[in-house]
């Protein structure tokens, strides 16, 4: 014997598994953030990063009208390791100072040239987010702000509660 099932609850099953799938993907994403803050959790001092590879600083603070980002320390290796990503492993440390100047880690940044995937390509995925292509930069690029909260989202650029004035 077969059941119909009216519209109505057609509609709630489908919206229950939608939801179920979706609290599993944030379940994951939530899981590999976890990771990543326990992968830089030392990296809080800047001297442990730049001992570690994240020794040069190419952009000095970046700020704007939409908030900052802050000081970008690269590792050369993992920037340049031919397009490769790891998620515990990103290309960049960012800190911004805090009230006192002192430079405070506040998110990575994964990066990948322009000349290692080309900005006509299909853009790159991690944590379920696509990376954007910063044409001034050459390069694509995905911030996580996973040491300091950004009003804005975890993966946007900019962050309002961050200010390169102490």
């Amino acid at each position: 014997m077969k059941t119909r099932l009216s519209p109505a609850t057609l509609s709630l099953c489908v919206g229950v598994v939608i939801a179920t799938a979706g609290t599993a993907a944030a379940q994951d994403v939530n899981a590999d953030l976890a990771a990543l803050r326990s992968a830089t959790a030392s990296y809080h001092a800047l001297d442990s990063a730049m001992a570690a590879g994240w020794d040069e600083d190419i952009t000095g603070c970046l700020s704007s009208a939409e908030g900052g980002m802050g000081f970008h320390y690269m590792n050369a290796g993992e920037l340049f390791d031919g397009g490769q990503l790891d998620p515990l492993r990103p290309e960049i440390l960012v800190y911004a100072p805090d009230a006192t100047g002192k430079k405070r880690l506040v998110a990575v940044e994964y990066l990948i040239l322009g000349t290692d995937l080309p900005p006509t390509a299909t853009p790159p995925e991690m944590y379920g987010e696509q990376f954007h292509y910063n044409a001034g930069f050459g390069v694509w690029a995905l911030h996580a702000w996973v040491w300091k909260h950004n009003p804005e989202g975890i993966f946007a650029d900019w962050n309002p509660k961050v200010s390169c004035t102490p």
